[in-house]
């Protein structure tokens, strides 16, 4: 039996999570099930979601030149780095673009193999727990991660799927990655998902403070209006998917509202 089963079912539970968690691990050895194909990372995650494998991945298997830069197997210079963003059209020049990625965590070697597969048929302890969700399955996640104290972190824009690994690492803290327009692209993944990566030293917290924390097992709706009434306060109405909530600036709100009395 896979050691995480009890930890991960807990999590998947409570989040009603609809993708098992993704374990991520830096290895010198492959794992004896794992698979080698050759793909690219980011490629990697929709194989581990769609056949729920276990993937062997190394330097001489990943196909992506960015990818094995960030992981550390075949560092790229500055200028080479630079000159793949900027003719992806993600930065105004290649200056900006050095500017840009130099503030960035910097590839560590950190094994000669990144094992990648779903956790509960991780048999090791994983580096990074990686969690394909939305929006509000993200607050809650990384609310329980917070439970027993959080600091800020720093989130890197226009960066790849596979920099969602180490950058976690890097800070040894969560890290968010949107999914850049060009990874949702080519594997079709919808817009309202996103990526939130957690050390594994952070998903233990998170799974523990399931029973005590608010971004727990959340109560019902109704068990929700209840208790605001006992404690004597306002009555919310009933959420609505379809609703919308703007911020309008006051002179922008006087311009709708006369805008509308003259329709």
């Amino acid at each position: 039996m896979p050691i995480f089963e009890r930890q991960v079912a807990k999590i998947v539970q409570a989040l009603e999570l609809k993708n098992m968690p993704i374990g991520a691990k830096f290895s010198e050895s492959p794992v004896g099930k794992g698979v080698d194909r050759k793909l690219r990372i980011c490629e990697t995650f929709e194989v581990v979601r769609q056949e729920n494998v276990v993937v062997n991945l190394s330097k001489e298997n990943c196909t992506c030149a960015v990818g094995r830069h960030i992981v550390g197997w075949q560092v790229l210079s500055l200028e080479e780095l630079a000159s793949v963003f900027f003719a992806a059209k993600i930065y105004e020049s290649e200056e900006t673009a050095k500017a840009s990625l130099g503030k960035q965590p910097q590839p560590t070697y950190r094994g000669r193999f990144l094992i990648l597969g779903p956790l509960d048929k991780f048999e090791r302890e994983p580096d990074v727990v990686l969690f394909f969700v939305n929006a509000a399955q993200a607050d809650r996640i990384l609310g329980l991660a917070s439970f027993k104290g959080a600091e800020p972190f720093v989130h890197y824009p226009a960066s790849t799927m596979c920099s969602a690994v180490t950058y976690a690492l890097a800070k040894k803290k969560p890290d968010i990655n949107f999914i850049s327009v060009f990874e949702r692209r080519r594997f079709k993944w919808p817009p309202n998902e996103l990526v939130v990566a957690l050390p594994f030293k952070d998903f233990l917290v998170a799974v523990a403070s399931i029973p005590y924390s608010g971004f727990g097992k959340l109560p019902a709706p109704d068990d929700m209006r209840i208790k605001m009434l006992m404690c004597g306060g306002l009555l919310p109405a009933l959420p609505r998917i379809s609703s919308l909530s703007l911020v309008l600036p006051l002179s922008d709100t006087f311009h709708t509202h006369s805008c509308l009395r003259h329709r």
